[in-house]
């Protein structure tokens, strides 16, 4: 059965990090699209969370997923309507509507976020040393 918040599903899809080997014999992090999903969003709004914004913070939205689809902390989700890049802040398995609702959805907060380029990549290996 088709809820009303399901008018408001964008299509997203999980990123999945993959090495490749690089042309100069090393390899690079890529990201690659994983599993597709539909998730209804919300943005953000409360005052505290416009002041956070302002002093730096990242935009945050919470996200109503289908209750059988488990993202972890720091998953990295994209949005397929705009391309937009968010990471997971809050693991949804513990926050699900009961089994007798209609709306069936998983609540998953989020917050934008930024793929490492591969400049940042190249940095981050050469200072540590490993991957």
């Amino acid at each position: 059965m088709k809820t009303l918040m399901d008018e408001y599903n964008v299509q997203c899809a999980t990123k999945v990090k993959n090495y490749e080997d690089d042309p100069v014999g090393g390899y690079r992090k890529v990201y690659t699209d994983g599993v597709l999903f539909e998730a209804a969003w919300e943005f953000q709004s409360a005052p505290e969370i416009t002041v956070a914004e302002q002093q730096g913070t990242k935009r945050t939205y919470r996200i109503y997923v289908h209750p059988t689809l488990d993202l972890e902390y720091h998953d990295v989700i994209e949005r397929k309507d705009n391309g937009q890049i968010y990471r997971v802040t809050t693991p949804g398995t513990d926050r699900k509507t009961p089994g007798f609702s209609a709306i069936g959805k998983r609540l998953i907060e989020v917050e934008q976020w930024e793929l490492p380029t591969e400049a940042e990549e190249t940095n981050n290996v050469q200072s540590s040393g490993s991957a």
